[in-house]
């Protein structure tokens, strides 16, 4: 009995500490974990970081791609993601067109949306980050993390660069209600309520193109809303102990 509880204690241990760590920049041939459709990599345009980056060109005779991260190495713990992206054109050319930011537990059967971020003109690198809580990929799950192009029209190219996805440790519900906000209702009206509000330091929310529409470091409990238009945002909450996440709400 004793080795048998033994045998179980270890799986337990090894499960427990597997957790997704990325930090990709795509300077070596080969990137364990991404697939590319369309995407490749390349040195010819300028990288945000190191000499290559993963790139695409848009236009009427190719209207999408993507790269996407595969992992089951889930903790079930809350998960950050950020990278890099920019635009180019050649002379003449014009950009307009969407990137797309999707996950998914169930192996690419299914995705969720991140964020959509509208590409309307040349993007010098931009950092894009979202965090995705805890529970929200779990723990064994087999996770997608997809980020496409969609061509609308012009002649441009799309380059991603310098991923990061990381896992922070599955906290048992006691200690994420010290720490994580629950915001409600959602979607709502006009007004929006945060809860553990005096753990916050700052909110931002951003239209789905990135735009920042409101922020305030004055943080209470009940957020007025109203001005917005009815549409889906992205709400990024910063934490007095230099954490962070980022939940999409709507506005009816």
């Amino acid at each position: 009995m004793r080795k048998i509880l033994s045998a179980i204690g270890i799986v337990a241990s090894l499960f427990s500490s597997a957790q997704i760590n990325v930090s990709e920049g795509f300077e070596n041939t080969t990137y364990p974990g991404f697939t590319n459709v369309s995407f490749f990599r390349s040195s010819v345009i300028t990288a945000c970081v190191g000499s290559y980056v993963l790139n695409r060109e848009f236009w009427s005779g190719g209207t999408v791609g993507s790269t996407t991260y595969a992992s089951t190495a889930s903790n079930g713990g809350k998960l950050d993601i950020s990278f890099k992206y920019k635009t180019h054109i050649y002379s003449g050319g014009s950009v307009n067109g969407t990137m797309k930011v999707e996950y998914s537990i169930d192996g690419g059967t299914n995705y969720l949306p991140v964020q959509t971020v509208n590409l309307t003109s040349v993007i010098s690198c931009t950092n894009f980050t979202a965090s995705l809580p805890q529970n929200a990929v779990p723990a064994g799950s087999d996770f997608r993390l997809r980020v496409s192009g969609q061509w609308t029209s012009g002649d441009y190219w799309l380059l991603l660069d310098d991923f990061k996805i990381t896992q922070s440790p599955f906290l048992a519900a006691s200690e994420v209600s010290k720490k994580e906000n629950m915001v409600y209702p959602n979607p709502f009206n006009s007004v929006i309520f945060i809860s553990n509000a005096e753990k916050v330091t700052g909110v931002t929310i951003s239209d789905v193109s990135g735009r920042t529409v409101k922020t305030t470091d004055r943080v209470s409990k009940e957020i007025n809303l109203s001005n917005l238009k009815s549409g889906v945002y992205m709400m990024s909450v910063r934490y007095a102990d230099g954490s962070s996440s980022t939940e999409k709400i709507v506005k009816k």
